[in-house]
């Protein structure tokens, strides 16, 4: 269990928030001393036990990319189970910089392992919440990022099946198919019969 106090994590939250990024890593150090413990330890663990963001989701949020850049280099232990840590309405740092428009923190959270294809309570993923708050250059980045990662791991038409490729794999990992992802993979197919019948 944590042994930061409520003081400290409000602490770091706001350094977050405010783009304060040396007085961040010197709190870091100097907290670390104080509890013996290691400072990606004590990153992890600073969660607003309200909204359970962390301080990557304000990083994030707020295109904060110095403190992104610390916060990732700070926790390069593991970084994925960091990285892809949810709020409350099951929001990554990933989903928020997404929706606000912030390619540069984007960018830095997929290179690192930021997971895409998580889903918040409401059913969306980072490239949905970017499209419905209009961040084109977000999405077209987004959608370009897995559009090479499928090549790269051998997904899309090329598998010989035609059509879906990887798409149902994606499904069948994101969990639970009932709900909003099964219209969401009936469009797809929708689509995909659409694109032959017009070749």
């Amino acid at each position: 269990m944590s042994n930061i106090d409520e003081d400290s994590v409000d602490e770091i939250l706001y350094l977050a928030r405010a783009n304060e990024a040396s007085e961040l890593e010197q709190f870091l150090t100097t907290l670390s001393t104080q509890i013996s413990k290691p400072k990606d330890q004590i990153i992890a663990e600073a969660v607003d036990s309200y909204s359970q963001n962390t301080a990557l989701h304000y990083a994030a949020a707020n295109g904060h990319i110095d403190i992104v850049k610390l916060l990732l280099s700070t926790s390069s232990s593991k970084p994925a189970s960091f990285l892809n840590l949810t709020n409350a309405s099951g929001n990554t740092p990933l989903h928020w910089a997404s929706l606000n428009g912030h390619l540069e923190a984007v960018k830095l959270l997929i290179e690192a392992g930021g997971d895409i294809t998580i889903f918040n309570k409401a059913g969306h993923d980072a490239v949905f919440e970017a499209e419905v708050n209009d961040k084109k250059e977000v999405v077209d980045w987004l959608l370009g990022h897995v559009e090479a990662l499928e090549k790269s791991v051998g997904g899309g038409a090329s598998n010989g099946e035609g059509g879906a490729g990887g798409d149902e794999e994606m499904v069948f990992k994101a969990g639970d198919t009932s709900g909003p992802m099964e219209d969401v993979t009936e469009k797809m197919g929708e689509m995909q019969t659409k694109d032959t019948q017009q070749k």
